[in-house]
């Protein structure tokens, strides 16, 4: 008895299809006086359903492959328009691009008229990322008029800023050393205390003022500028090569040690100065 109840739960469309389908041929064959079968009338009867029945399929079919043909345009349509998306966001940054690379050529120009100094600009083609950049390359040598000792300078956000002297030339190319490199030294001054001092890297990846007289604790403060002295040095004086960030002071020195917070970010650094001094030049 299951099983049967199963069956016809399992087949339930089809009995009721064929019992609609039997009602209607009774009925188109059931004469108000007689019941008369009528054979032409089933057949047309049969005929018609089977002809709607296959009319719908039909349309279903068609519907069907409309909406996967529109669903394949909207798909086309969506990939098209992604790709436009992406290609308009490639074109803004590169207008962006553009727009800080004219930018900064227009700082560069501006600020080559108020150079003291005959220079040459140059661009940094080359850093040492596994050393902090020890040392930066530049696309200029000495074809260029670029000799070793020759002091090195950058403008960032309209401030000038000390970068280093040059190390080494080549041909087209050259080698920068920077302040923070621990074997460079650069003879420097407090800008209103005007005490002095060396400044030079440290493997700590910091920049320090070294040497300042230790009662000078009272005269000074932090966000003081620190400028190059020019004292038996390669680098004219007036150059600004940091702000003062932190003062260290230990019991059994006889000197301070001061932080320095460079002028120049040297992790943006793009464009440079090699001014064309003899040492001993003003």
């Amino acid at each position: 008895m299951m099983k049967r109840t199963g069956f016809f739960k399992k087949h339930r469309v089809g009995f009721l299809l064929g019992s609609y389908l039997t009602f209607c041929l009774l009925s188109i064959s059931i004469s108000t006086k007689t019941l008369i079968l009528r054979p032409k009338e089933i057949a047309l009867s049969v005929f018609s359903l089977f002809q709607a029945g296959v009319g719908s399929v039909q349309r279903l079919f068609s519907e069907t492959i409309d909406s996967v043909r529109t669903l394949k345009n909207l798909k086309q349509d969506y990939e098209q328009a992604l790709e436009r998306l992406r290609y308009y966001e490639k074109v803004e940054k590169q207008y962006a691009a553009l727009e800080e690379e004219i930018r900064q050529l227009k700082e560069i120009l501006q600020f080559s008229h108020s150079i003291p100094y005959e220079s040459i600009p140059a661009q940094v083609i080359g850093k040492d990322p596994q050393n902090y950049y020890t040392t930066l390359t530049i696309n200029k040598g000495s074809l260029h008029g670029i000799q070793k000792n020759m002091p090195v300078i950058a403008v960032q956000g309209g401030k000038q800023g000390l970068v280093g002297k040059v190390l080494h030339t080549g041909f087209n190319a050259s080698i920068v050393q920077p302040i923070y490199d621990p074997t460079s030294y650069v003879a420097a001054r407090l800008s209103l205390s005007r005490y002095e001092g060396l400044v030079s890297g440290s493997t700590e990846e910091k920049v320090y003022m070294y040497y300042v007289k230790r009662f000078a604790r009272m005269n000074i403060q932090s966000g003081e500028l620190i400028v190059t002295s020019g004292l038996n040095s390669i680098f004219p004086p007036g150059i600004p090569i940091g702000v003062l960030k932190a003062i260290h002071a230990r019991e059994y020195d006889t000197s301070l040690l001061l932080e320095l917070d460079p002028i120049i970010d040297f992790g943006r650094l793009e464009y440079v100065y090699v001014l064309k001094m003899q040492r001993g030049n003003p």
